[in-house]
Formats: structure tokens, sequence, C-alpha cells
């Protein structure tokens, strides 16, 4: 029996339908793969599979120049009608307006599907802590989105929707277990299945150490972060 767990912090957090569907934008949904895993790193992403919002990755600059929009993309300006095809500058102020009330071209790009910070999970074969030859990056992440960036910018609610299959965190959420070395490279990731519950003999600890583990439970929507036993005194 595996001992009990201190939880030191614990987190809003929704993943994927229980259950495979198409979602609205026409993409299939479906639930967060459970298993467990460590965290191999956090960044900006840029997405191949969703490219017209989010190959652009979160923040990066945006001006008009002789008629035509670039974007400060991997290092240079780019076109962005060379990047994105099928983005124009109308969707851009649409997209802008509809987010952050603004009928103006942004000048940095916040509409990425995957918000500002998205961070990445493996499958540790080995269980050596080390993404090795082999090892393959799960298709999934903790990330947030462009519509939860804005509402926390603004200081409205924040409410998390299902994903496609990620883990969804609010935005400061997610920066705070980056802070604290929740999610950091090497703890390990615990997608546990739709019907666990919070085993009844973990208990709230503020002072439980690392190493952290980052357990998500999609039935209970939350992120429960636990850590080691206190040393007396502490």
């Amino acid at each position: 029996m595996a001992p009990p767990r201190f939880v030191v912090a614990t987190f809003d957090a929704v993943g994927g339908p229980a259950a495979l569907a198409k979602a609205d934008d026409g993409y299939y949904a479906g639930p967060t793969d459970a298993g467990t895993y460590r965290l191999l790193r956090c960044g900006k992403h840029s997405s191949p599979s969703y490219p017209v919002w989010s190959k652009i990755r979160w923040g990066s600059a945006i001006k008009e120049e002789g008629g035509a929009i670039k974007v400060m993309h991997d290092g240079k300006w780019q076109l962005l009608s060379k990047l994105v095809p099928a983005m124009t500058k109308k969707m851009l102020i649409d997209r802008n307006f509809e987010l952050y009330g603004k009928n103006t071209l942004p000048t940095e790009w916040r509409f990425n599907d995957f918000g500002h910070m998205t961070c990445y999970f493996y499958k540790d074969k080995n269980n050596n802590r080390k993404f090795d030859k082999g090892e393959t990056k799960s298709k999934e992440y903790f990330h947030t989105t462009p519509d939860d960036e804005a509402s926390a910018a603004q200081g409205k609610p924040v409410v998390l929707t299902e994903s496609h299959g990620c883990i969804h965190l609010k935005p400061n959420d997610i920066d705070d277990m980056i802070n604290k070395k929740y999610l950091v490279q090497g703890n390990k990731v615990v997608v546990h299945k739709y019907d666990e519950t919070t085993p009844k003999d973990w208990s709230n600890d503020a002072n439980a150490t690392a190493p952290f583990e980052v357990h998500f439970f999609p039935g209970e929507k939350r992120v429960l972060v636990t850590g080691a036993k206190p040393k007396p005194g502490k």
C-alpha cells in the first residue's frame, strides 16, 4: 500500500470530457489519459495542430508595416500572411475586441489557444527522472486558454471549461505552481481516472516538503499537489 500523501496546495483544473465527442470547433475532444508521468518543462507553445491562432507563441510582438502585418516569430520579424495564410487583419481586430473590448490591431499575440504558459509531461519508462531516447512527450498538457487569460487580465472571474484532452488551469495558478516548484522538471504527474476520488488518508499540510507530486482528479475538477511528511518542528 502506498504511503499517505500530504496535500500542500489545491487548484481548480478541468480536463477533457469523460466520453469522446465532437467539440464546437469541429475537433474531437476526449478524456484526459490516466497514467503516471514526469514533468518535462514549461514554456510558450507553438501548435501545428491548431495553426490559425496557435502557431504564433503567446506575447509575440505585432506591427503593421507598409500595409502588411508582421509578427516577431522565432527571433525575427516575419510576414503573418506567410506564417498563417488564413489570418487577416480584420480577424485579429475582431478577436481583440471579443476578448479585450479594443477595436484596434493588437500589439502582441494574446490569442494562442494554449495561453501564456504550457507545461509538458512524459512517460518516464525507466523511472530515472530523465527524458531519454525512446520516451515520448504526452500530447496532453497543462495550459491556460485565451478566454481565461482575458478574464484574469481584466479582473473578471475565471471559469474553467472542458478541453480537448489537456488540463486547463487558471493563468495565475499555473504561474503559482511554477514559482513554487510544483510544476518543475522531474516532478511526478499523476492523472487519475474519472471515477477516482481523493484518498481518505491524504491530509492537508501546508508545510509538506519536496519532492512534490501533482495529482489531477478529472472527476473532482481539481489538482492536488502533495509533498513529503514535514520534519518534526516544521
